[in-house]
């Protein structure tokens, strides 16, 4: 099992008129997330292609708790861990920096296929 935590700053960019970010843009963060956990692991790697292969979001479950604002300051917290040959599961949050209570959670289930589109194994050397 691997974790990363990523620092974000909610900009206006990210928020309706409210000030409150938009749902969608959470999409975002945990991308970014995800990205910065898998590069961390392999430098090598450019987003998400991994030479003849990448990774494609299967599945996602996400529970909006709480509003972040402009101007927050937010840690994406990223765990991710092996589910199968194919499929990476990733378990992530997102909270105020220095806050406990979660804000956004989801449960991501990545795979890895082939640019057919065909589900392929994921590398073997993808946490070396």
């Amino acid at each position: 099992m691997k974790s990363h935590e990523l620092a974000v700053r909610v900009y206006l960019e990210d928020t309706d008129a409210q000030g409150v970010v938009y749902h969608a843009n959470y999409l975002k963060f945990f991308e970014r997330g995800r990205d910065e956990l898998l590069r961390a692991q392999n430098p090598n790697m450019v987003g998400t292609d991994l030479g003849e292969n990448l990774f494609v979001v299967h599945e996602m479950n996400i529970k909006y708790l709480q509003a972040a604002r402009l101007a927050d300051s937010l840690i994406v917290r990223t765990i991710c861990q092996r589910s199968s040959d194919y499929r990476l599961s990733f378990d992530q949050q997102i909270r105020r920096k220095g806050e406990d209570a979660i804000l956004v959670k989801a449960d991501v289930q990545v795979v890895c296929v082939d640019r057919a589109g065909n589900l392929v194994e994921l590398p073997q050397n993808l946490f070396a």
